[in-house]
């Protein structure tokens, strides 16, 4: 049990409220009696953590305990460093419908997925559910980056506070950040072959505009000055390896793709995704992971969709998918034996599926210990920040997660949360209802209820022919949907199936090539202005796709 006790006649206020934190966030909080997962320098059965304007004051079994401190007694509950979720888009604005004029080319003001010089940082509004729900996933700290485009911007680091304003802001930039995606709408880059080709020249462009900048700065007199290009100035520190670069490569191509780009370019790089890295690991070996724990179905793996239609044995189905479901979420554990340098990351789950598929990769062999770092330390060593976050140690920042038991372990509970020295505590999980149940009894909501989809949503399927952008635009009427799917390559087509179940999006649209008709089918998961899930192309096999909401 937590108890809150008076230290010396200190009036001390009691809330009634599980999400607002006390009065005087910077008041000196001393949390005894705890079970304290350092990260860093073991585990402490017995000990105090004093926390003091927001920073970790002391920790030890001997710490004394100031007299106006307010003294919380865990009772011999788990104290951990609160998660570090790498692959955020958390805050980020949709990005504007924009094309470019004729002659613009590459980089023009308003070419799509050409965004080096976004600085997310400034960008950031809203979000205060997610906030809120991260937080009580155990999630404190999150990278924000836009997750579509080809060159995404650079990112920020920030604490999970009440709202996103300059002081949630731990680091900005923190890297820029790539990806394989094209502009689409027959427009160039629009395929895979033309993404790779547009970032190495660009890459190189980068460069050169570097050396004629430094050359004219060096000395302007009687020299032309060069031409300002924003977009390319940004890309500079990247291409002179004084900024990270972290490019989103999921797949084993894309990640053999990324190390090559690397090395061509000399990048300090980043892979960010990896969920294909155990087919890569003699590639990745001298390069630094940020591996999602966002497992794949089967289905989305490289080489699965083909030898799946394949004919067998019917009966051997099932074996053959949990088989290779087990193979997939044993990558964590086959990178960590690998001893090649990573992190862990949610990709773009939401905070308590990161922390469940954290228990599932520890159950395909992860050591704990291993997962719990690579959420924490090894995170905030990926984002330059391991002096001030991922540990418990004396002078870095109080972003803690209070348990029942070890944060990572099946049966643990979290009742309270630090972030920047603020505490806030969450109200325990009442057991799920069934939906018979909520119907019996009423009154309580319907977690199947749906959410609101209506209006048009741009979604880029990532086949394996590349970013194919459809424009979809749909009305909605309770959990039925309707609505039409546009490209420039099948024209507008009506939507068949079209059903929302919670935060679930499914539809299909019947296409015809060569007088034969087929069925694609889309499933994903809505949150907020974004979608993300899987596309079914039948015979073309399944692959991801994801979607933004137009304003």
């Amino acid at each position: 049990m937590v108890r809150l006790r008076r230290r010396r006649g200190l009036p001390l206020l009691l809330l009634a409220g599980w999400a607002v934190p006390l009065p005087a966030q910077s008041s000196t909080w001393a949390l005894t009696n705890a079970r304290i997962e350092t990260v860093t320098r073991g585990v402490i059965e017995r000990g105090t953590i004093l926390i003091r304007d927001g920073l970790i004051a002391a920790v030890g079994t001997q710490v004394p305990v100031p007299a106006l401190a307010v003294v919380i007694d865990l009772g011999g509950r788990t104290v951990s460093p609160g998660l570090i979720a790498l692959t955020s888009t958390m805050g980020i604005p949709p990005a504007p419908n924009t094309s470019s004029a004729p002659g613009e080319g590459r980089g023009g003001p308003g070419t799509p997925g050409f965004s080096s010089d976004r600085m997310v940082a400034g960008e950031l509004t809203g979000a205060v559910d997610a906030l809120k729900a991260s937080r009580e996933a155990g999630v404190t700290t999150a990278l924000v980056a836009p997750d579509r485009g080809m060159f995404r911007g650079q990112s920020a680091l920030i604490n999970m506070r009440e709202s996103l304003d300059a002081k949630a802001v731990v680091r900005s930039p923190v890297a820029t950040h790539l990806g394989y995606q094209g502009v689409g709408r027959g427009e160039y880059p629009g395929s895979l072959m033309g993404v790779i080709a547009a970032q190495r020249q660009t890459l190189f462009d980068a460069a050169r505009y570097g050396l004629l900048m430094a050359r004219w700065d060096a000395d302007p007199r009687g020299a032309t000055r060069p031409e300002h290009d924003a977009k390319l100035e940004a890309l500079v520190p990247a291409v002179q390896a004084k900024m990270p670069v972290f490019v989103d490569a999921g797949n084993e191509n894309e990640i053999r793709r990324a190390v090559r780009l690397g090395e061509e370019h000399h990048l300090n790089l980043t892979i960010v995704g990896a969920v294909e890295a155990w087919r890569a690991l003699d590639a990745i070996k001298t390069h630094q992971l940020v591996v999602a724990v966002n497992f794949p179905r089967p289905n989305q793996v490289t080489g699965w969709r083909y030898s799946a239609g394949i004919p067998n044995d019917p009966a051997d189905s099932t074996a053959r998918q949990e088989a290779a479901t087990r193979l997939i979420e044993r990558n964590p554990a086959a990178v960590h034996a690998s001893r090649a340098r990573y992190a862990l990351a949610s990709g773009g789950t939401r905070g308590g599926d990161f922390v469940s598929n954290l228990r599932k990769a520890i159950a395909a062999g992860l050591p704990a210990d291993a997962a719990l770092a690579g959420a924490t330390i090894r995170a905030a060593e990926v984002a330059g920040v391991a002096g001030a976050l991922g540990s418990i140690e004396t002078g870095k920042i109080a972003n803690l997660v209070v348990s029942s038991g070890p944060l990572l372990s099946d049966s643990a509970q979290i009742s309270m949360v630090f972030v920047d020295g603020a505490r806030y505590e969450v109200a325990a999980k009442a057991p799920a209802r069934t939906t018979a149940a909520r119907g019996a009894g009423g009154g309580a909501a319907d977690a199947t209820a749906p959410v609101a989809v209506a209006g048009t949503w741009i979604i880029t399927a990532n086949s394996p022919q590349g970013a194919m952008e459809s424009t979809l635009t749909v009305t909605q009427d309770g959990g039925g949907v309707t609505g039409t799917m546009a490209s420039e390559m099948t024209g507008s087509t009506p939507i068949d199936n079209g059903r929302v179940q919670g935060r679930r999006f499914s539809w299909s649209v019947s296409l015809n090539f060569g007088g034969q008709s087929f069925e694609v089918s889309y499933v994903g998961e809505v949150d907020g202005n974004r979608i993300t899930g899987t596309v079914t192309a039948g015979e073309f096999g399944s692959f991801t796709f994801s979607g933004e909401k137009r304003p």
